[in-house]
Protein backbone atom coordinates (compact mmCIF):
# COMPACT_ATOMS: atom_id res chain seq x y z
CA UNK A 1 0.00 0.00 0.00
CA UNK A 2 2.76 2.47 0.90
CA UNK A 3 4.54 2.03 -2.45
CA UNK A 4 1.30 2.69 -4.31
CA UNK A 5 0.56 5.73 -2.15
CA UNK A 6 4.10 7.09 -2.51
CA UNK A 7 3.81 6.77 -6.29
CA UNK A 8 0.51 8.66 -6.13
CA UNK A 9 2.10 11.43 -4.04
CA UNK A 10 4.98 11.65 -6.50
CA UNK A 11 2.60 12.16 -9.41
CA UNK A 12 0.76 14.94 -7.57
CA UNK A 13 3.95 16.71 -6.44
CA UNK A 14 4.57 18.42 -9.78
CA UNK A 15 1.20 20.18 -9.49
CA UNK A 16 2.49 22.30 -6.60
CA UNK A 17 4.83 24.16 -8.96
CA UNK A 18 2.28 24.68 -11.74
CA UNK A 19 0.86 28.07 -12.67
CA UNK A 20 -2.64 26.87 -11.77
CA UNK A 21 -1.68 26.81 -8.08
CA UNK A 22 -0.02 30.23 -8.11
CA UNK A 23 -1.67 33.64 -8.36
CA UNK A 24 -4.96 34.01 -6.48
CA UNK A 25 -4.66 30.52 -5.00
CA UNK A 26 -1.30 31.38 -3.47
CA UNK A 27 -2.63 34.67 -2.06
CA UNK A 28 -5.40 32.77 -0.27
CA UNK A 29 -2.95 30.23 1.11
CA UNK A 30 -0.52 32.88 2.34
CA UNK A 31 -3.34 34.72 4.09
CA UNK A 32 -4.45 31.48 5.72
CA UNK A 33 -0.90 30.66 6.77
CA UNK A 34 -0.40 34.07 8.35
CA UNK A 35 -3.65 33.70 10.30
CA UNK A 36 -2.95 30.17 11.54
CA UNK A 37 0.73 30.11 12.58
CA UNK A 38 1.15 31.78 16.01
CA UNK A 39 3.37 34.87 15.84
CA UNK A 40 5.48 33.63 18.74
CA UNK A 41 5.95 30.12 17.38
CA UNK A 42 7.58 27.99 20.03
CA UNK A 43 10.06 25.29 20.91
CA UNK A 44 9.12 22.60 18.38
CA UNK A 45 6.83 22.02 15.41
CA UNK A 46 6.05 19.20 13.01
CA UNK A 47 4.70 19.93 9.53
CA UNK A 48 2.92 17.02 7.85
CA UNK A 49 2.89 17.68 4.11
CA UNK A 50 4.95 20.61 2.84
CA UNK A 51 3.54 21.43 -0.60
CA UNK A 52 5.80 24.05 -2.17
CA UNK A 53 7.06 25.23 1.21
CA UNK A 54 4.90 28.33 1.74
CA UNK A 55 4.30 27.34 5.36
CA UNK A 56 7.74 25.82 5.96
CA UNK A 57 9.64 29.05 5.46
CA UNK A 58 7.58 30.85 8.11
CA UNK A 59 7.68 27.88 10.49
CA UNK A 60 11.48 27.92 10.19
CA UNK A 61 11.53 31.50 11.42
CA UNK A 62 9.22 30.90 14.39
CA UNK A 63 10.32 27.58 15.89
CA UNK A 64 13.52 26.41 17.51
CA UNK A 65 13.13 22.92 16.03
CA UNK A 66 11.16 22.03 12.91
CA UNK A 67 10.56 18.61 11.35
CA UNK A 68 8.91 18.41 7.93
CA UNK A 69 7.40 15.20 6.54
CA UNK A 70 6.28 14.60 2.96
CA UNK A 71 5.91 11.60 0.70
CA UNK A 72 7.60 13.50 -2.14
CA UNK A 73 11.40 13.65 -1.97
CA UNK A 74 11.21 16.21 -4.79
CA UNK A 75 9.14 18.66 -2.74
CA UNK A 76 11.30 18.12 0.35
CA UNK A 77 14.47 18.84 -1.63
CA UNK A 78 12.98 22.11 -2.86
CA UNK A 79 11.96 23.05 0.69
CA UNK A 80 15.45 22.24 1.98
CA UNK A 81 16.97 24.48 -0.71
CA UNK A 82 14.64 27.36 0.09
CA UNK A 83 15.47 27.06 3.80
CA UNK A 84 19.19 26.42 3.36
CA UNK A 85 21.36 27.04 6.38
CA UNK A 86 18.63 26.33 8.93
CA UNK A 87 20.30 23.76 11.18
CA UNK A 88 17.10 23.28 13.15
CA UNK A 89 15.16 22.03 10.08
CA UNK A 90 15.01 18.29 9.45
CA UNK A 91 13.16 16.76 6.49
CA UNK A 92 11.73 13.23 6.39
CA UNK A 93 10.69 11.51 3.14
CA UNK A 94 7.78 9.35 4.28
CA UNK A 95 4.03 9.07 4.34
CA UNK A 96 2.64 10.97 7.33
CA UNK A 97 1.04 7.94 9.00
CA UNK A 98 4.14 5.79 8.64
CA UNK A 99 6.37 8.52 10.04
CA UNK A 100 4.10 9.03 13.06
CA UNK A 101 3.98 5.29 13.73
CA UNK A 102 7.77 5.01 13.58
CA UNK A 103 8.76 7.99 15.74
CA UNK A 104 8.77 8.36 19.52
CA UNK A 105 9.28 12.14 19.37
CA UNK A 106 6.68 14.67 20.43
CA UNK A 107 6.08 18.25 19.30
CA UNK A 108 4.51 21.32 20.89
CA UNK A 109 2.70 22.18 17.67
CA UNK A 110 1.73 19.88 14.78
CA UNK A 111 0.55 21.34 11.46
CA UNK A 112 -1.75 19.30 9.23
CA UNK A 113 -2.85 21.84 6.62
CA UNK A 114 -4.38 20.76 3.32
CA UNK A 115 -3.57 17.13 4.05
CA UNK A 116 -6.72 15.52 5.45
CA UNK A 117 -8.54 15.84 2.14
CA UNK A 118 -5.77 13.78 0.49
CA UNK A 119 -5.38 10.76 2.76
CA UNK A 120 -7.26 7.47 2.81
CA UNK A 121 -7.73 7.27 6.59
CA UNK A 122 -8.03 10.82 7.97
CA UNK A 123 -9.33 9.82 11.42
CA UNK A 124 -6.48 7.36 11.94
CA UNK A 125 -3.97 10.02 10.88
CA UNK A 126 -5.50 12.47 13.36
CA UNK A 127 -5.25 9.83 16.11
CA UNK A 128 -1.58 9.28 15.31
CA UNK A 129 -0.92 13.03 15.35
CA UNK A 130 -2.69 13.28 18.70
CA UNK A 131 -0.34 10.65 20.13
CA UNK A 132 2.69 12.72 19.12
CA UNK A 133 1.54 15.98 20.72
CA UNK A 134 3.58 17.13 23.71
CA UNK A 135 1.72 17.93 26.92
CA UNK A 136 -0.68 20.82 26.22
CA UNK A 137 0.35 20.60 22.57
CA UNK A 138 -1.80 21.98 19.76
CA UNK A 139 -2.77 20.47 16.42
CA UNK A 140 -3.42 22.99 13.63
CA UNK A 141 -5.70 21.78 10.83
CA UNK A 142 -6.92 23.50 7.67
CA UNK A 143 -9.04 22.18 4.80
CA UNK A 144 -11.03 23.61 1.87
CA UNK A 145 -14.69 24.19 2.76
CA UNK A 146 -17.29 22.21 0.79
CA UNK A 147 -19.82 24.95 1.52
CA UNK A 148 -17.70 27.77 0.13
CA UNK A 149 -19.77 30.37 -1.73
CA UNK A 150 -18.38 29.30 -5.11
CA UNK A 151 -19.49 25.70 -4.53
CA UNK A 152 -22.96 26.79 -3.40
CA UNK A 153 -23.31 28.88 -6.58
CA UNK A 154 -22.12 25.96 -8.73
CA UNK A 155 -24.75 23.74 -7.11
CA UNK A 156 -27.53 26.27 -7.72
CA UNK A 157 -26.39 26.70 -11.30
CA UNK A 158 -26.68 22.96 -11.85
CA UNK A 159 -22.95 22.58 -12.52
CA UNK A 160 -22.48 20.08 -9.68
CA UNK A 161 -24.82 17.64 -7.96
CA UNK A 162 -23.50 18.22 -4.44
CA UNK A 163 -21.15 20.67 -2.72
CA UNK A 164 -19.04 17.69 -1.63
CA UNK A 165 -18.61 16.50 -5.22
CA UNK A 166 -14.97 16.42 -6.28
CA UNK A 167 -14.20 19.00 -8.96
CA UNK A 168 -11.74 18.45 -11.82
CA UNK A 169 -9.19 20.48 -9.89
CA UNK A 170 -9.79 18.42 -6.73
CA UNK A 171 -9.10 15.23 -8.67
CA UNK A 172 -6.06 16.74 -10.38
CA UNK A 173 -4.39 17.58 -7.07
CA UNK A 174 -5.31 14.28 -5.43
CA UNK A 175 -8.21 15.15 -3.14
CA UNK A 176 -10.26 12.22 -1.88
CA UNK A 177 -12.95 14.27 -0.15
CA UNK A 178 -14.18 17.83 0.43
CA UNK A 179 -14.81 18.76 4.06
CA UNK A 180 -17.89 20.33 5.50
CA UNK A 181 -17.52 21.91 8.92
CA UNK A 182 -19.63 19.07 10.35
CA UNK A 183 -17.36 16.40 8.84
CA UNK A 184 -14.19 18.10 10.10
CA UNK A 185 -15.66 18.35 13.60
CA UNK A 186 -16.72 14.70 13.47
CA UNK A 187 -13.29 13.48 12.37
CA UNK A 188 -11.59 15.45 15.12
CA UNK A 189 -14.06 14.09 17.68
CA UNK A 190 -13.55 10.50 16.51
CA UNK A 191 -9.80 11.01 16.95
CA UNK A 192 -10.41 12.11 20.58
CA UNK A 193 -9.32 15.65 19.85
CA UNK A 194 -10.98 18.66 21.46
CA UNK A 195 -11.50 21.71 19.26
CA UNK A 196 -10.31 24.83 21.06
CA UNK A 197 -10.59 27.35 18.20
CA UNK A 198 -12.26 27.55 14.79
CA UNK A 199 -11.46 30.18 12.17
CA UNK A 200 -13.40 30.89 8.97
CA UNK A 201 -10.83 32.09 6.43
CA UNK A 202 -11.37 33.69 3.04
CA UNK A 203 -14.37 34.39 0.82
CA UNK A 204 -14.30 32.72 -2.58
CA UNK A 205 -17.36 33.80 -4.61
CA UNK A 206 -15.97 32.35 -7.87
CA UNK A 207 -13.56 29.63 -8.91
CA UNK A 208 -9.84 30.38 -8.75
CA UNK A 209 -9.69 30.53 -12.55
CA UNK A 210 -12.48 33.12 -12.58
CA UNK A 211 -10.82 35.12 -9.79
CA UNK A 212 -7.43 35.19 -11.49
CA UNK A 213 -7.99 38.38 -13.60
CA UNK A 214 -8.94 40.42 -10.51
CA UNK A 215 -6.43 42.90 -9.04
CA UNK A 216 -4.33 41.72 -6.10
CA UNK A 217 -6.06 44.26 -3.85
CA UNK A 218 -9.45 42.65 -4.55
CA UNK A 219 -8.09 39.16 -3.88
CA UNK A 220 -6.56 40.47 -0.64
CA UNK A 221 -9.97 41.83 0.39
CA UNK A 222 -11.58 38.46 -0.35
CA UNK A 223 -8.87 36.71 1.68
CA UNK A 224 -9.78 38.87 4.67
CA UNK A 225 -13.56 38.46 4.30
CA UNK A 226 -14.28 34.97 5.60
CA UNK A 227 -15.92 36.55 8.62
CA UNK A 228 -18.74 37.89 6.43
CA UNK A 229 -20.15 34.41 5.83
CA UNK A 230 -18.45 32.08 8.36
CA UNK A 231 -20.33 28.93 7.31
CA UNK A 232 -19.55 29.62 3.65
CA UNK A 233 -15.91 30.71 3.97
CA UNK A 234 -13.30 29.36 1.56
CA UNK A 235 -11.27 27.45 4.16
CA UNK A 236 -11.93 25.85 7.53
CA UNK A 237 -9.13 26.23 10.08
CA UNK A 238 -9.15 24.72 13.56
CA UNK A 239 -6.93 24.23 16.58
CA UNK A 240 -7.38 21.08 18.64
CA UNK A 241 -5.83 19.46 21.70
CA UNK A 242 -5.82 16.00 23.26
Amino acid sequence: MSEKELARVGQIASMYHSESLAGANEQFHIHLRDNVIPARGGESALELGCGKGLWTRVLCDRYERLDVVDGSAELLAEVARSCAGRAHLTTHAALADEFLLATADTWRHIYMTFLLEHVEEPVELLRLARSRLAEDGVLFVAVPNANSVHRILALRAGLIQSTTELSENDIRVGHRRVYTQALLREHLRLADLRITLEKPVGLKPLTLKQLEPLPDAVIAALCASGDLVPENCAYLAAEAQA
